[in-house]
């Protein structure tokens, strides 16, 4: 399949690299200069620096060839004109559209007329907030999600080989702005962590954690052994 995604920021830069794990082609269409420049030496697929609300920049994203276009950037308008202008290009693409208020998710799946250029809306944020209030009523984490702008709830896994593997929370010196929230062993048996806990040598642990120290927190948890 190949994907174009507008938006490289951390959700964009996440998809493509899903994607690409799953041996699909992606093209990632982005207007900060740095971050395309920063996000060509991380991806596979092509970057391009451009305004995806411009159909020039579609076509050089070869909009016209591509399955799925997904609209990721945290900004709603652009992400709901750039969803109508790929499927006018190309009227058999897949569209998903990211919406941050989550009253305009309610609007574009209930009006009919716009249906036919949004396949798939997805909000983060009202996703989030039902994601934690289950979470507290009732256990079980399945999925890494990207709450609203500010912080957001990941998954690692953790395997013999990993470095964090038998410590205790407290050895692992987690930034202050990060919290181990839920820790599975590899039975799947729920352990609500203090600072005492040791991690299991496989499972998967959750963690609730400002943006700005998710590369510190990624650091950590996907350090191996042999490199300590």
């Amino acid at each position: 399949m190949f994907v174009v995604i507008m938006g490289a920021g951390r959700v964009g830069y996440l998809v493509a690299k899903l994607l690409e794990s799953e041996g699909h082609d992606v093209t990632v269409i982005e207007q900060n200069s740095e971050r395309a420049q920063e996000l060509s030496l991380l991806i596979n697929g092509l970057v391009i620096e451009g305004d995806a609300t411009d159909p020039k920049t579609l076509e050089d994203a070869n909009i016209k060839q591509a399955d799925a276009f997904a609209a990721l950037t945290g900004k709603d308008d652009a992400n709901i004109l750039a969803c109508i202008l790929a499927k006018n290009l190309n009227p058999e693409i897949y569209t998903a559209l990211r919406v941050s208020n989550p009253k305009n998710k309610r609007i574009f799946e209930q009006v009919q007329d716009l249906k036919k250029y949004f396949n798939f809306i997805i909000s983060p944020e009202e996703i989030a907030a039902e994601y934690i209030s289950r979470s507290i009523t009732s256990p079980g984490f399945d999925r890494v999600l990207f709450p609203k702008e500010g912080a957001e709830i990941v998954r690692f896994e953790i395997t013999p080989e990993s470095w964090v593997a038998g410590k205790s929370v407290k050895e692992l010196n987690l930034p202050k702005d990060s919290l181990i929230v839920a820790i599975y062993d590899k039975k799947g048996s729920l352990i609500i962590p203090s600072g005492d806990t040791r991690l299991p040598d496989r499972g998967s642990l959750i963690i609730f954690a400002k943006t700005g120290v998710l590369d510190s927190i990624k650091e950590i948890f996907e350090r191996k052994k042999s490199s300590e």
